[in-house]
C-alpha cells in the first residue's frame, strides 16, 4: 500500500475519541474520527472507504450493530475490516456483534500500546483475505465452464450421456460409462456416501453432495468434486433415469483450505494463532478425559519475548518476523525431543499444544497433571534454548525471555483465565526489577494488575484533568562557590487520594501506555514558561536540565517540538539541558548521534546521565559530543570509605575536566562526600545535603548560604 492506511473512529465519548485518534495517529495511520454512525455514513458516502473502521456500539441515534449490518448490505464494505468497541463484554454482545459482521471485537478500556499493533494485523489479514477471495473470484470465473460438465444416467447406473467436460472430469474417453468404471474413481472413504445418494435417486430424491476422485495417475492423489443430480421421470411419472452437473472443485477445496489456515494460524511462524489455541483447549476441556467423565488438567506456558519490541525498533519488523520464526522452529524441536532432565513430560510435550498468542509471546498447553519442579525445569530449557544467539541478515541478536505459568483448573476456571492468568506472570516477571526467567501464577499478580489498572487509569485522569503533575526542581550547587547554578527538574503526581505517587511507580507506567508522551510534552512547555516567568522576574539561572525518556527521545518531531517551546516563551537555548542516560543511546546510537547534534545547532546543551552504570561509558564521551556528565549516585555512597570507589570518581573527573566537560556528582549527602568531590576538583553538586527536590516557589526561595555553609564543613 502506498498510501497510509485510512483508520475511521466512530465513538460518542470525546475522551475516547481524542485518546485513540492520538495513539493511532502517532503511527503509519491517517485517522480521521466521526461522533455518530449517521456521521461516519455520511464520510463514507461523501469519500473513500477507510481501510479500518473503529465502531462503538453504544452510541445515540444508530448503534454500532445497526451501522455494521448496513454496511455489510453494501458490496465495497463486504470485506472492510470492523472493529467493534464496546464496554459490554459478555457473550449475547459478542455474538450479536460477529452476527451483524464485525470482524473483531474489543472491550473497553483499551489496551493502547497494543491498539496499533493490532491494527496492523488486522489490515494485514484483511489485505490478505481480500487477495484470496479476489483470487478466488478469478479462479471460479474462468474455470466455471471448463470445469463443470453435465451428464445423463439411465436407471441402472450407467452414464448414457455426457458432455465433454464431465468425461474429461471422471477420466472417461467417451460414453456409456457404468456404474462400477465410475465408483473404481471413487476414494474409499466417499464410496458409501455416493451409493447412498444415487440409491435415493430412484425414490425420486435429488441430490447435492461432494466427493473426492482418485487421480488416474497416482491413487494417493485425489481431486475434489462438487455434483447435483435430480430424477427424471417418464410419461407416468416414473423414475427412469437422472440427470446433473460435475463440476471439479479442486481449486475452490484448495483455497477454503488457505483461508482456514489464515483465521486459525499465524502467517509469520505458521503455529496456531491464539484463536486456534483458543478453541482448542476448549475443545480438550468440554471433552474431559477418557470418555469425558475424568477431570482435565493442563498447564500453560506463555513465553513473552521481552526484547523483541527492540529489535523491531532497532532493525525493524521484517527481522523481528524472522526472529520468532527461527524461536518457533526451536520451540518446535523442543516438544518434538523434550531434554531428558524432563523424561517425565515426554508424552505430555509431544501432545502439547504451541501457538503465536500475539506479536511478542508464544503458549504451550501441555496436557495433564504437571510437577511444579519438573515444570520448572522445562520452562528453564526453553529459556536457555530461546536465549542462545542467532544471527539475522549478518546481526547477531540476543534474546530476553520471561515464562509465566498457571494451571487448569488450579489457577482458572476457563479459558480465556488460564491464558490471561499466564501472561499476567510473564509480563510482570518482565517488567520486575528482579527479573525472574519463570514464574508461577500467583493471587498475588492478580492484586498488582488491579492496582496497575487502579494506577493507570488515574495517571490517564492526570494527563487529561491536569493539575495533579507538577515539576519540582532540584537545586545544582557550584562546588567551588557554594552558589546555586541550575536545577534538574523532577516530574511529581500529588494523586487526590493516593496522596505523592513516586516517579519510580507512574513513570515506567506511562512508557508502557504510551502517556509519556503528551507527558513529556506537556512539562517541556512548564519547564519554559517557568523559566520565563523567572527571567521575567530577574531571577538569573545558569540552566535547567530536564531527564528524557527514550520513547519521548525517539519520538519524531522532538526537536521542533524542544524549538517552538523555546521560541514560545522567548527561552535562551543555553538556559536548558536535556539529560540522557546510557541506555537511551544504546537503543539507537545513529538516531540518537542525529537527534543530538540538532538539539545542539538549536542551542540546547547535552547532558549524560548515569555515567558509568553502563558498559561503554566511556566510547560514548567519544562517539557524541555532549556538554555535560553526572556521575551516578552509586559511585557516591561509598565515597568516603571506599578507595576504589575514589580511585574511579577520581578518573572520571580527570576524564571529564580533559574532555573540555562540566562534571556533577548526584546523590551528595554527607559533607564528608562533597568536601572529598571538592577536592578532587567536581564542578557541580547535587543532593539531599542541599537541598531535596521541591515545587518552584520554594526552589525560587532557596537560601544559597546554607548550600555554602554545608559545602565549607
Amino acid at each position: 500500500m502506498d498510501r497510509r492506511p485510512r483508520i475511521l473512529i466512530v465513538d460518542d465519548e470525546p475522551v475516547m475519541r481524542t485518546i485513540t485518534h492520538s495513539v493511532l495517529a502517532q503511527h503509519e495511520f491517517e485517522v480521521s474520527v466521526a461522533e455518530s454512525a449517521e456521521e461516519a455514513l455520511q464520510l463514507m458516502q461523501a469519500g473513500e472507504v477507510p481501510d479500518l473502521l473503529l465502531l462503538d456500539v453504544l452510541m445515540p441515534g444508530m448503534n454500532g450493530f445497526e451501522m455494521c449490518r448496513l454496511l455489510r448490505h453494501q458490496e465495497r464494505c463486504q470485506h472492510l475490516p470492523i472493529i467493534m468497541l464496546t464496554a459490554l463484554d459478555d457473550q449475547a454482545s459478542i455474538d450479536q456483534a460477529y452476527r451483524c459482521g464485525a470482524t473483531d471485537f474489543i472491550t473497553k478500556p483499551l489496551n493502547m500500546p497494543l491498539l496499533p499493533h493490532r491494527v496492523r494485523y488486522l489490515l494485514r489479514s484483511a489485505r490478505t483475505y481480500k487477495e484470496l477471495v479476489d483470487s478466488q473470484k478469478i479462479l471460479i470465473n474462468t474455470q466455471r465452464i471448463a470445469q463443470l460438465g453435465n451428464w445423463e444416467m439411465d436407471g441402472r447406473g450407467t452414464v448414457i450421456a455426457a458432455s465433454r467436460q464431465y468425461l474429461d472430469i471422471i477420466g472417461a474417453a467417451d460414453v456409456p460409462v457404468d456404474a462400477a468404471r465410475l465408483f473404481g474413481r471413487v476414494h474409499d472413504e466417499d464410496q458409501a456416501m455416493l451409493r447412498k445418494a444415487r440409491a435415493g435417486l430412484q425414490g425420486g430424491r435429488a441430490y447435492r453432495l461432494d466427493y473426492r476422485l482418485r487421480s488416474l495417475n497416482d491413487d494417493k492423489e485425489c481431486f475434489h468434486v462438487h455434483e447435483t443430480a435430480f430424477p427424471t421421470l417418464d410419461e407416468q411419472g416414473v423414475v427412469c433415469g437422472s440427470s446433473g452437473f460435475t463440476q471439479d472443485i479442486t481449486l475452490r477445496v484448495a483455497q477454503e483450505e488457505r483461508i482456514r489456515k489464515l483465521a486459525w494460524h499465524d502467517e509469520v511462524t505458521g503455529l496456531n494463532n491464539r484463536s486456534r489455541l483458543v478453541e482448542l483447549i476448549e475443545r480438550d476441556i468440554e471433552g474431559g478425559g477418557e470418555g469425558g467423565s475424568e477431570p482435565t488438567y493442563m498447564a500453560a506456558l506463555f513465553i513473552h519475548i521481552d526484547s523483541l519490541r527492540d529489535i523491531s525498533s532497532v532493525s525493524g519488523q521484517e527481522v523481528a518476523d524472522a526472529a520468532m520464526k527461527v524461536l518457533a522452529g526451536r520451540l518446535k524441536s523442543v516438544l518434538e525431543t523434550p531434554p531428558t532432565c524432563c523424561s517425565g513430560l515426554s508424552c505430555h510435550a509431544q501432545s502439547a499444544k504451541l501457538a503465536r498468542y500475539d506479536e511478542q509471546s508464544f503458549v504451550i498447553v501441555l496436557p495433564g497433571s504437571q510437577g511444579r519442579e519438573q515444570l520448572h525445569c522445562f520452562a528453564d530449557v526453553i529459556v536457555g534454548v530461546i536465549a542462545q544467539p542467532m544471527v539475522l541478515l549478518g546481526e547477531e541478536f540476543l534474546i530476553r525471555t520471561s515464562i509465566g505459568i498457571a494451571f487448569y483448573p488450579e489457577d482458572a476456571a476457563d479459558t480465556l483465565e488460564l491464558l490471561r492468568r499466564a501472561m499476567l506472570v510473564a509480563t510482570h516477571a518482565a517488567n520486575a526489577e528482579e527479573h525472574a526467567l519463570v514464574s508461577f501464577f500467583d493471587p498475588q499478580h492478580d492484586r498488582e494488575a488491579a492496582q496497575r489498572m487502579i494506577l493507570e487509569r488515574g495517571l490517564r485522569q492526570a494527563v487529561e484533568q491536569g493539575g495533579q503533575l507538577q515539576p519540582y526542581y532540584q537545586p545544582k550547587i557550584a562546588a567551588a562557590s557554594g552558589e546555586l547554578v541550575g536545577a534538574e527538574v523532577l516530574l511529581r503526581w500529588q494523586h487526590p487520594d493516593m496522596g505523592m505517587i513516586s516517579p519510580v511507580n507512574f513513570i515506567p507506567l506511562a512508557e508502557e501506555t504510551g502517556l509519556i508522551h503528551p507527558i513529556s510534552e506537556w512539562l517541556l512547555d512548564a519547564v519554559c514558561r517557568q523559566l520565563a516567568d523567572w527571567l521575567a522576574e530577574g531571577q538569573a539561572l545558569a540552566s535547567v536540565s530536564i531527564n528524557l525518556s527514550a520513547e519521548s527521545f525517539f519520538e519524531r518531531g522532538l526537536v521542533e517540538l524542544i524549538d517552538e517551546a523555546l521560541a514560545r516563551h522567548g527561552i535562551p537555548p543555553g538556559l536548558l539541558i536535556v539529560e540522557l542516560t546510557e541506555s537511551v543511546l544504546m537503543r539507537d546510537a545513529e538516531t540518537a548521534r542525529r537527534v543530538i547534534d540538532a538539539l545542539r545547532a538549536l542551542g540546547v546543551r547535552i547532558a549524560l546521565d548515569d555515567f558509568g552504570t553502563g558498559f561503554s561509558s566511556l566510547g560514548y564521551l567519544n562517539r557524541f559530543v555532549i556538554d555535560e556528565i553526572k556521575i551516578d549516585r552509586s559511585f557516591i555512597t561509598d565515597l568516603a570509605s571506599d578507595r576504589t570507589e575514589r580511585a574511579l570518581v577520581q578518573a572520571v573527573i580527570d576524564l571529564g575536566h580533559a574532555l573540555g566537560l562540566k562534571v556533577v556528582a548526584e546523590g551528595v549527602e554527607t559533607a564528608e562526600q562533597a568536601a572529598l568531590l571538592r577536592r578532587m576538583g567536581c564542578d557541580i553538586f547535587q543532593g539531599f545535603l542541599f537541598a531535596r527536590p521541591m515545587p518552584a516557589a520554594e526552589f525560587i526561595a532557596f537560601q544559597l548560604p546554607i548550600a555554602a555553609e554545608a559545602i565549607e564543613q
